[in-house]
């Protein structure tokens, strides 16, 4: 008996195994997503546009960088209705207004548009739109929806700037004419940003609640 329990003790001393050894640290727990917010670093992404060439916002650094959510079948920004912002045509008006104010700015069109869709039905509405809207900008798909959510992209048009040190400045509404109606009266909010960045100022206000179509994730 007594030579069974030293035998027994040898062994535990040999692997270090006990009962009463404590348990080992916890595992880290799984980080959150990183998500984009004001005054930070915008969250990098990789997009692919619609005629295959990949896109990343690191590319990009030190230029201004817009990003417009887009949906080719929403009446506020690509379907042909009086209040689209490609249809009427405010959207080309801005992206021609910001590249007076910065010929280097960067303005790229994402469409997290999914439900009751195929890919393929995505690139082929996509392209019809660019060629309907005359759209000279890329228009990047985000199928799966991991950039529309980590930016919270909530409405088709949902717009973001982010200044030359990558810093997200303004989201929000595209400007203060939802229906279109107020002509040179209204004031596009994008473009007041990019202005007030290129002149050293901050954006004034920051945020405003989007309207439009809400994106049709997956």
């Amino acid at each position: 008996m007594i030579r069974t329990l030293m035998t027994a003790c040898l062994v535990v001393g040999a692997t270090g195994v006990s009962a009463a050894d404590p348990p080992g640290p916890p595992a880290d727990p799984p980080k959150a997503p990183v998500r984009a917010k004001l005054e930070k670093k915008a969250p990098e992404f990789v997009l692919t546009d619609i005629d295959g060439k990949q896109h990343k916002l690191s590319n990009y650094s030190g230029r201004i960088v817009v990003l417009e959510w887009f949906n080719a079948e929403c009446p506020y920004s690509g379907k042909e209705e009086p209040h689209a912002i490609h249809a009427t045509p405010k959207a080309a008006l801005l992206r021609k207004n910001l590249r007076k104010v910065d010929p280097t700015l960067v303005y790229l069109i994402i469409d997290s548009t999914a439900r009751n869709h195929t890919k393929a039905e995505i690139l082929d509405g996509d392209k019809k739109a660019r060629a309907r809207w005359k759209i000279d900008v890329p228009i990047l798909v985000d199928f799966d929806g991991k950039v529309g959510h980590t930016y919270d992209a909530q409405t088709t048009p949902h717009m973001f700037v982010i200044d030359t040190e990558g810093l997200l400045r303004y989201q929000g509404a595209f400007d203060d004419d939802r229906l279109s109606k107020k002509g040179n009266a209204a004031t596009n909010h994008v473009l007041e940003s990019v202005k007030k960045i290129k002149s050293g100022e901050a954006p004034n206000p920051t945020h405003i609640r989007p309207w439009g179509c809400g994106v049709k994730y997956q």
